[in-house]
């Protein structure tokens, strides 16, 4: 038998049942989308690694195909449900297992944080532009209603598991760099991209600075001194970020604990201490990464460059977001 059958070549095709109809059929557009999904996440399985999520991708298109049988079929006498409530539920399980794995997100995505997720948020548009060709079907014909809460919760599922993999990817390089014994630190790459950030907000403001980024024991893995900053911003800088590190607060916060009746009382006289701002520790729910300090400006100038290397870190330990 031929592959090609030559009767749509007039613009029509077969609706499952036999029935004819236009290719501009909204039916058409909607199952040719959710086909085109289905295609998209085949491609992102592909290069996927991880066999849990291999195989929770491959249910989801084996789903979609049922999907798809169903809209094909709308408004003819071959139709019959096919999703039902528990195709929704199954949904939401997975999303909240993959949710309650990384941690929680308030900002928008910047997709490309790597190349599996990115994938998936392309397959995730795609489901979109599906759910709107549905929302239109339904103005010419009744759509189960599982059918399209099935489709609204499956970008959902598919932007929660492109995150959880942009977490896992950023995790692992965070934590590929390991010394003293088993403190988790930040490699050498990372720390200088968080460097070369604040570098940039430092010029935005005009004030030239020195930054020092240690690990979580307050040993230097990058500094630089931008021209013009002073001499003594060096050690400063330095000082600020060993005291965020070993004290796991930013410097500001020590100020007043450091004062006469203070819980920590005498700190600001212990070598290498700073009770003042500039100075910040880079941890995620607790978890000690490493440490920030800057110096050369005013104090103010100092926590403003500083708050934006936790920023940036935060950013690309979380979302996987690493702009150029």
């Amino acid at each position: 038998m031929k592959i090609y059958t030559k009767t749509g070549d007039k613009g029509e095709t077969s609706l499952l049942g036999g029935s004819r109809t236009r290719k501009s059929d909204p039916r058409v557009w909607s199952y040719g989308t959710i086909d085109e999904a289905n295609s998209s996440l085949g491609l992102a399985r592909s290069k996927i690694r991880d066999s849990e999520l291999r195989e929770a991708i491959l249910g989801i298109q084996k789903k979609l195909f049922e999907v798809g049988a169903e809209l094909a079929s709308t408004g003819t006498e071959s139709y019959k449900p096919r999703i039902d409530e528990e195709d929704v539920l199954s949904l939401e399980k997975l999303i909240d297992h993959y949710d309650g794995l990384k941690p929680q997100i308030n900002a928008f995505i910047i997709p490309g944080g790597t190349e599996e997720s990115a994938l998936l948020d392309v397959a995730r548009t795609v489901i979109r532009r599906a759910e709107r060709h549905i929302a239109h079907l339904e103005d010419e014909f009744d759509v189960n209603e599982h059918l399209l809460k099935y489709i609204n919760r499956l970008s959902d599922a598919i932007y929660t598991i492109a995150r959880y993999i942009d977490y896992i990817d950023i995790k692992d390089r965070v934590k590929h760099g390991v010394k003293l014994g088993s403190k988790d630190t930040i490699d050498r790459e990372f720390a200088r991209h968080i460097l070369d950030k604040c570098i940039e907000k430092a010029m935005e403001i005009k004030v030239p600075v020195v930054i020092t980024i240690t690990d979580a024991s307050g040993n230097i893995i990058v500094q630089e001194r931008m021209d013009g900053a002073l001499l003594a911003s060096i050690e400063i800088s330095r000082n600020k970020a060993f005291t965020s590190a070993i004290f796991k607060k930013p410097t500001h916060e020590l100020k007043g604990p450091s004062e006469p009746g203070g819980e920590l009382y005498g700190i600001g006289n212990m070598e290498r201490v700073v009770t003042f701002g500039g100075g910040y520790p880079l941890r995620v729910k607790g978890e000690m990464f490493g440490a920030i300090g800057v110096s050369g400006g005013t104090v103010e100038e100092d926590m403003i460059v500083a708050s934006h290397g936790v920023k940036v870190f935060k950013e690309v330990f979380l979302y996987g977001i690493r702009e150029k």
